[in-house]
């Protein structure tokens, strides 16, 4: 049985899938280097895909009037993986990251863009269109944007699913809500559900995810449905990392959320892990910055243990 590791980026700009790719495997690939050296070459034998959609929310962006400096961001991420590469495995704490320039709480984050929650640890859904305008659109019936992401995720996950691999999926933020629809479609739909509904994703880990935040909860696939029905049936193990302060994942609990897939008997084991991001972009502090998430060393023992 081979191995498969399928990368899912989040939201916002993205530049080409090379340079992105490049980046992000530079960074699973020096902390491996830097905590586990021995599994390193176990992870460059592994089959490794990047689902990538970065050029549909391209394109939505600057339709709403963003601008976009391609060469800027790729040099902008190469600059903050070298920074992160600078800091061994012990320094990945709250003191270091204390430390870092412009740092910003949720609450803080808040009072900037003059948003309210509905309550505690709720996004309201004009305020995701504020600051996640592509996370908003994903869920926009009107569209065919949601479809056209998850069909990027379509391909990877079928080969590695036929293949008979044991499979990995990694993703980041708006790429978390289009893994778990993803899932759900393999499961519970007559297209897929006849030949995949028994091929399993081992394990599952999510970074910066807004799956656990109510408005997000209520868009998912499978949301109106009861019983069983109502989650994905093919995930084993689901690894949630979240840290401090990243306003996407305010609700950095998952496994409350999704405790009845406990009781459907749908999960084998649901975990929660709080971490300190330590990248820095533009000048300051960015907590939900993906590389980021894949150089921090929970995320690394988590990828070395499965590995």
């Amino acid at each position: 049985m081979g191995k498969t590791i399928i990368f899912v980026h989040g939201r916002s700009f993205k530049p080409q899938k090379a340079a992105l790719q490049s980046n992000w495997f530079g960074a699973v690939e020096h902390g491996i280097g830097r905590d586990r050296q021995g599994k390193l070459a176990a992870f460059k034998k592994a089959n490794k895909e990047l689902v990538y959609y970065g050029d549909l929310s391209n394109a939505f962006l600057r339709s709403k009037g963003s601008k976009y400096n391609e060469k800027k961001d790729v040099e902008s991420r190469k600059q903050t993986l070298a920074a992160l590469q600078g800091y061994n495995a012990r320094q990945f704490t709250k003191a270091t990251y204390k430390k870092l320039p412009g740092k910003a709480s949720y609450k803080e984050f808040l009072a900037d863009v003059g948003a309210m929650t509905l309550g505690p640890l709720r996004l309201t859904e004009g305020l995701v269109s504020v600051v996640a305008a592509d996370m908003r659109h994903y869920w926009n019936f009107d569209s065919e944007f949601g479809s056209n992401v998850r069909a990027t995720m379509i391909g990877p996950l079928k080969r590695a699913m036929n293949r008979g691999d044991k499979i990995m999926v990694i993703s980041h933020s708006l790429g978390t809500m289009v893994a778990y629809d993803t899932f759900w479609k393999f499961s519970r739909t007559s297209e897929y559900r006849p030949k995949y509904s028994n091929r399993k994703i081992d394990t599952w880990i999510t970074l910066g995810s807004p799956l656990g935040d109510e408005t997000v909860k209520r868009n998912l696939k499978g949301a109106r449905a009861s019983g069983p029905r109502r989650y994905p049936g093919n995930i084993r193990r689901w690894e949630n990392v979240s840290a401090e302060d990243d306003f996407i994942s305010h609700d950095s609990k998952i496994a409350n959320d999704y405790k009845r897939m406990y009781k459907e008997r749908l999960i084998v084991e649901i975990n929660d892990h709080k971490i300190y991001n330590l990248a820095v972009r533009g000048g300051a502090s960015n907590p939900h910055h993906g590389a980021g998430y894949l150089i921090h060393p929970k995320v690394i023992q988590l990828i070395t243990d499965w590995l």
